[in-house]
């Protein structure tokens, strides 16, 4: 008896065009997930510095107060060769108080003085605008009194 039942002689027009759409509806979601992790990389970047700079403030304490000028407004402070400004024990918001201290390679972040006064903006180097037209940045701010600790202030919205 004969066999109507032909083998397969390769994929039809159909089947090939249901295939190409498949993949490229998967390619569309493989994309927008993708794009997302450029803001979620920049924003972890941003908490990691925030973390090396409450830490650089500590130690710095640490040391001022063991050198005994915790309690001064204004001072200077030789860290490992290096003459850093504090106020109150903490690097102060300048380039020569917490600018020194984070010693970040240009290009790698960007860096500027805030408008507010004792205070440092730091913003990653990926993103070409200002720190606060970005509305994506670091922001540093010096210890005002012997019991207040520098704020350190980390804006995400516009990364």
């Amino acid at each position: 008896m004969r066999n109507n039942i032909r083998p397969s002689q390769g994929f039809t027009l159909i089947e090939l065009v249901v295939v190409i759409i498949i993949l490229a509806l998967l390619a569309v979601v493989a994309q927008s997930k993708f794009i997302s992790l450029r803001k979620d990389a920049i924003v972890s970047t941003m908490v990691g510095m925030e973390t090396a700079m409450q830490s650089a403030a500590t130690l710095t304490y640490s040391k001022a107060a063991i050198a005994g000028v915790e309690r001064l407004a204004t001072t200077t402070l030789n860290i490992d060769g290096v003459n850093v400004n504090l106020a109150y024990g903490y690097p102060d918001g300048t380039a020569a108080g917490i600018a020194m201290l984070m010693n970040i390679p240009e290009g790698d972040w960007n860096k500027r003085p805030s408008v507010y006064a004792g205070a440092w903006i730091y913003w990653h180097g990926v993103i070409t605008e200002d720190a606060g037209k970005a509305a994506c940045y670091l922001r540093y701010r010096q210890a005002t009194s012997t019991t207040a600790r520098p704020v350190i202030d980390v804006q995400t919205s516009g990364c």
